[in-house]
């Protein structure tokens, strides 16, 4: 017993090591099939491993901090009027005060507003940052190391990451430097953080600045507000305290406030704990909530790698069961020898494993390429813990061995040797196509379906980057105003340049920092109505040409040297908002705007004023010269733009010779905005491969057809049949699956093209254009394919057609 017991393990041993041995040389044998199997899987392998990646990393998110145990965010759980509960990550501005102050539970406590954004300069260059006010223990609780200097604390003080320090001051050390803001002013550089490396935050910005900087900014901010949910609040509970105790201390000041808080469109408010492990991914999908992402999400990002994946699944499949006539063989004569079906199975599978494995290196080498020659900003490319990674990479590389080989397996080890003398070796059909024709089918589906999609997408991030119907961005040149500029006599000399047509004065350019207002109707009698929200721009006649807005009724801003706000353009949601019909009824009206008194001069077409997603809302526009913060200048089509921007600046530097001249040209500016070229490339090499898997599952198909009527091709061929007649014949049936894979294809990509362009207000028009692009290319490489292999084998010498068996 103990003898039979020692040379079993050998036995099991030496049997999966032959079957190893198999396996290489049937890999070996069909260097072809194998290499578009490893190729294919290998690549779709890289989209996926790419992915896994960003799951891992959406999970090690601020797991670095020095006391993860103990830091928990506050969330707000707001009820409305209507009943319905709104989850929030941020809570009222007072809040940490009041747990600070009162409860001993809390030993640090910080808020983060992360309302400071816009342009800051150097005196040298002007650069778009986003930042967040933070309270002193922010850099304690956290434990952001800084590379030089110390904390921001003081008023007017900021801290730089690494890479904003580079854009702004290089190699030079930008400690005790300044930057300016155009509305909050001068700041001074106090710190530089340390590179996070490989580590992940969902505490994002370019810089922090202090909090005591807050209130000088924002001198009409409310420090008592508890119904302005614009704060992250952060606590880090004294040590052996439990989670229970700062539940009930929150608990505590939400039954407080509903005493002594004036609830107004809500009914009430509590508050919540949530660890630092708890935030990223989002479970709950909280409001308020940036640089975390949802879990639906993560799991909607990985449908397009699956799908890529699955389409080479079935690719494999096909070139399996195509070779299943020189398999059949191997089946019956390992039959007849004594070999059981999950002898066979195990085997086919171990060969699976293997082309899966090899994918796997090819997948990787992807990976490494995209990384290198494909930069994606939003793509997380290292992680932290590379064992797990590697781990989940063989784990999910077998688990794709296994679907991809099972069916195979099972299909070829289900042969009989009396199927194989007999020459039965089709697999059972689905009505009247195969089940090779049907994968080949649903290749092609998937396919045209996942490149109509991409294909409209691009037409919308196309739409959005380059010249459409809302506004003019062609051949305008934007110049921000330095601090204190005289902007009438700037765009007086301006205007003298040999190419400049027109020079207008706006806040700020379309689509960025639109202000708010309120406008109201006023009655017949001069009774106020009820005032509506809107956005509103401070521009000049000259500004609303240059834009090209259509009028829909009334005319333009006049012309006026008086410094009050007269007249307003409306768009037609602020006309109808204030209770018009017909916009020609409003011109000539005097409406409020917030505490003024103005006439409508004129209505324009709605137009896409902020994203293009956002609904349409009213907006105002008002000369105030106050609030003048850019020229924008019209340029002539045929001018040179480099000799203009040249005489430009050597105006500029006449009156302000202290200050850089900053410009941009507006198309390329709203170009750069909406369209990153990494994200296109990465897009465009995601078709390339799919169309590349869709080629080779056809190959497989044809392939094993023309393999299978070889016999028919010499006889025909004896009979006279010319090489046309025998492509015309070989390809009518790959004709047939591409008509039918288009027909269930074209409408499904049109359906989910539709709801996407749904999501935008303003969007491209879905034609026909990008449907028969894609049907076109994918019917060229598929003719190619199937033309190339039917001309091989209609060119066969019949007499060593007629010998095959």
């Amino acid at each position: 017993m103990h003898k039979k017991l020692h040379h079993s393990k050998p036995g099991a041993n030496q049997m999966i090591f032959s079957y190893f041995k198999i396996a290489i040389r049937n890999l070996w044998k069909h260097k072809l099939f194998s290499f578009i199997n490893i190729v294919g899987l290998g690549l779709a392998m890289a989209f996926c491993l790419l992915q896994l990646i960003q799951v891992q990393s959406h999970f090690e998110k601020d797991t670095f901090h020095p006391y993860p145990d103990r830091t928990y965010r506050i969330l707000t759980n707001v009820t409305g009027a209507d009943g319905n509960v709104y989850r929030l990550a941020t809570t009222p501005f007072p809040l940490q005060e009041k747990l600070q102050n009162e409860q001993s539970v809390i030993e640090k406590s910080a808020r983060i507003n992360r309302s400071f954004d816009g342009n800051l300069s150097n005196g040298l260059k002007s650069l778009r940052t986003s930042g967040m006010f933070v309270d002193p223990a922010y850099f304690e609780i956290f434990g952001f190391k800084l590379a030089r200097g110390k904390a921001a604390i003081e008023p007017r003080t900021m801290v730089l990451t690494h890479e904003t320090a580079e854009r702004f001051f290089g190699d030079a050390d930008p400690v005790g430097k300044t930057l300016i803001h155009p509305d909050f002013g001068t700041f001074t550089v106090t710190g530089v953080f340390k590179p996070l490396g490989k580590y992940k935050t969902h505490l994002n910005s370019d810089l922090v600045v202090s909090m005591a900087s807050f209130s000088l900014v924002n001198p009409k901010a409310s420090h008592d507000n508890w119904l302005d949910y614009n704060t992250y609040t952060f606590v880090l509970v004294s040590k052996n305290t439990q989670r229970k105790a700062l539940d009930r201390a929150l608990t505590d000041i939400s039954e407080v406030n509903k005493r002594t808080v004036d609830f107004v469109d809500i009914k009430g408010h509590a508050f919540r704990s949530q660890q630092l492990s708890e935030i990223s991914p989002d479970f709950e999908n909280l409001l308020n909530n940036p640089y975390v992402e949802p879990i639906w999400k993560i799991s909607f990002s990985l449908l397009i790698p699956l799908i890529i994946i699955l389409l080479a699944g079935f690719n494999y499949v096909n070139l399996t069961l195509t070779r299943s006539l020189s398999r059949a063989r191997e089946v019956g004569v390992r039959k007849v020898a004594g070999a059981k079906r999950w002898q066979l199975i195990g085997q086919f599978l171990i060969e699976t494993m293997l082309v899966a494995t090899f994918a796997l290196g090819v997948g990787y080498l992807g990976l490494v390429f995209m990384k290198s020659y494909i930069p994606v900003r939003w793509l997380t490319w290292e992680v932290l813990d590379a064992r797990l990674l590697w781990l989940i990479f063989i784990g999910f590389t077998l688990f794709t061995g296994f679907l991809a080989g099972i069916l195979p397996a099972r299909i070829l080890s289900s042969y009989q040797p009396v199927q194989i003398l007999k020459g039965e070796l089709a697999p059972t059909g689905i009505g009247k196509f195969g089940f090779r024709k049907v994968l080949t089918i649903t290749q092609f589906v998937v396919a045209l379906v996942f490149m109509s999609f991409i294909g409209i997408s691009n037409s919308q991030f196309d739409y959005m980057a380059t010249d459409n119907e809302n506004f003019n961005r062609k051949n305008i040149l934007n110049i921000p105003l330095a601090p204190g500029s005289d902007y009438k006599l700037l765009a007086s000399e301006f205007s003298k340049e040999a190419g400049v047509e027109s020079v207008g004065v706006t806040s700020a350019p379309f689509n960025e920092n639109a202000g708010k207002a309120r406008i109201g109707n006023l009655g017949a009698k001069g009774n106020d109505k009820l005032a509506k929200d809107a956005f509103i721009y401070a521009v000049d006649g000259n500004f609303v040409d240059n834009m090209k807005l259509m009028f829909i009724a009334g005319k333009n801003i006049p012309a006026s040297l008086d410094t009050s706000v007269h007249f307003v353009v409306l768009n037609q949601k602020a006309v109808k908002s204030l209770g018009w019909k017909n916009p020609k009824d409003v011109i000539g009206q005097t409406v409020m705007l917030n505490q003024t008194e103005v006439i409508v001069s004129g209505v324009v077409k709605d137009f896409c004023i902020m994203r293009y997603e956002l609904p349409v809302s009213s907006l105002v526009l008002a000369f105030n010269p106050r609030e003048i913060k850019l020229l924008s200048l019209r340029v002539a089509e045929a001018a040179d733009r480099g000799q203009i921007t040249a005489s430009l600046s050597g105006i500029w530097k006449k009156y302000h010779p202290h200050e850089s001249f900053v410009y941009s040209w507006y198309d390329q500016q709203l170009y750069e905005n909406y369209s990153e070229n990494g994200d296109r490339d990465f897009t465009r090499v995601m078709v390339i491969i799919v169309f590349a898997i869709a080629s080779m599952g056809l190959l497989g198909m044809v392939t094993y057809t023309t393999e299978k009527r070889t016999k028919e091709v010499g006889v025909r061929k004896v009979m006279g049949a010319s090489v046309v007649q025998i492509m015309q014949l070989l390809s009518a049936a790959f004709l047939k699956i591409m008509l039918v894979a288009a027909a269930i294809a074209l409408p499904i990509g049109y359906f989910l093209g539709s709801l996407f362009l749904n999501i935008f207000t303003y969007h491209a028009k879905l034609g026909p254009g990008v449907f028969l692009i894609c049907l076109g290319s994918l019917s060229l490489i598929g003719l190619l394919t199937i033309g190339i292999q039917t001309y091989k084998t209609a060119i066969t010498n019949p007499a060593k057609t007629l010998k095959t068996d």
